[in-house]
């Protein structure tokens, strides 16, 4: 009965470390989408960001990444690469022309094929509406990012896998000690003779028989 249980401990902990696996697969995947559909602005430049309801919103300087061609903006769509983040001045307006509420915020950073970046800025939308992001910078090539959180070590199918591949490992431990366990005691158990030891004559013990095995009366 234990081995089955052990069995069916290995199994179940061997699923859930392969279903934790593919969750951060997937979370990995998710996370790259997230960058590639980052609003990118590029130095020189004042453009326009609809954003469709309230949250937090990051500012990220971008070392790698693809920017698209802007309409109103003296840019073409180009790639960059830079070993350093250049240095950015970036000016955040809502529809009534304040900058709401932004604060400076470095927390942030993604490393992708779709982009390279860390966070400069953290701007707390309270309702949907248009702003103005507006970068100003002596390099021309600079370009920042605008949208959430994309660290992928807070991606939610990450942490999912995470805390899966813990518990499909700690199933398995449990199930390998089990084995262990249980193997020792087969090996521990047989029969057991008790030697005498003055004569070195097994010690048999002789008890009288039963009345069932006694020769019948004539």
């Amino acid at each position: 009965m234990r081995a089955r249980a052990n069995a069916l401990l290995w199994l179940l902990g061997i699923g859930v470390t392969v279903a934790a696996f593919v969750s951060a697969v997937r979370g990995v995947e998710q996370n790259q989408n997230m960058v590639a559909d980052l609003v990118r602005v590029p130095a020189g430049c004042a453009t326009t960001v609809d954003v469709s309801e309230a949250g937090t919103f990051f500012v990220y300087v971008e070392r790698k990444g693809r920017v698209a061609t802007i309409e109103g903006c003296d840019n073409g769509a180009r790639t960059y690469e830079s070993e350093v983040s250049p240095e950015v001045d970036v000016e955040v307006r809502d529809g009534s022309g304040t900058g709401g509420a932004i604060d400076d915020d470095d927390s942030v950073s993604y490393s992708t094929p779709e982009g390279v970046g860390e966070s400069i800025l953290r701007v707390e939308v309270t309702e949907a509406g248009t702003f103005v992001i507006e970068v100003r910078s002596s390099d021309p090539s600079a370009v920042v990012a605008v949208g959430p959180d994309v660290a992928v070590e807070r991606n939610r199918l990450v942490l999912i896998a995470v805390a899966g591949v813990l518990i499909g490992l700690l199933m398995m431990a449990i199930a390998l000690i089990g084995t262990v366990r249980r193997r020792r005691r087969t090996v521990n158990t047989g029969p057991v003779v008790t030697y005498g030891t003055a004569t070195d004559e097994p010690t048999l013990t002789w008890a009288p028989p039963r009345p069932e095995d006694r020769a019948p009366e004539r």
